[in-house]
């Protein structure tokens, strides 16, 4: 019987890591949804306030009751939230997404190509989970 030496396992073993890689390619997108779930709170101070926010990215636009918790479908454009309460003042701001552990792993392994997979599937970029906004007329 015939053993198989070091070079002859060179080949295998470089197939196996470049289909591994392949397979991890979107990681991201296999393993995260395209949405999320983001908690909105207005404050004064210590003091949670009562308001209606509007909050919309290029992905759509979705209403709630702060303080609360909605689902909003991920994207790379910011996070524009603009409230509005009895005592409270109109006024809008953003949150920025940022890119999702899932997505660094997948830069990590995939390359370029994998995290832009991730990008394209709105699963690589996350809000931040809990917002808290300072009521501007507190200041």
């Amino acid at each position: 019987m015939v053993m198989p030496t070091h070079k002859d396992l060179r080949l295998p073993r470089l197939a196996l890591a470049v289909g591994l890689i392949c397979l991890l390619s979107g990681c991201a997108s296999l393993v995260n949804d395209d949405s999320q779930e983001v908690s909105v709170r207005l404050m004064c101070g210590p003091k949670t306030l009562m308001a209606t926010c509007h909050l919309q990215n290029d992905k759509g636009r979705w209403t709630l009751s702060t303080p609360g918790t909605i689902r909003v479908v991920n994207d790379i454009s910011s996070l524009q939230i603009s409230c509005r309460g009895q005592y409270v003042p109109s006024f809008t701001v953003s949150a920025m997404p940022m890119p999702s552990v899932a997505m660094l792993g997948n830069l990590f392994f995939g390359g370029v190509v994998g995290a832009a997979v991730d990008v394209y599937n709105n699963t690589g970029m996350k809000y931040p989970e809990n917002i808290d906004i300072t009521n501007p007329s507190c200041q």
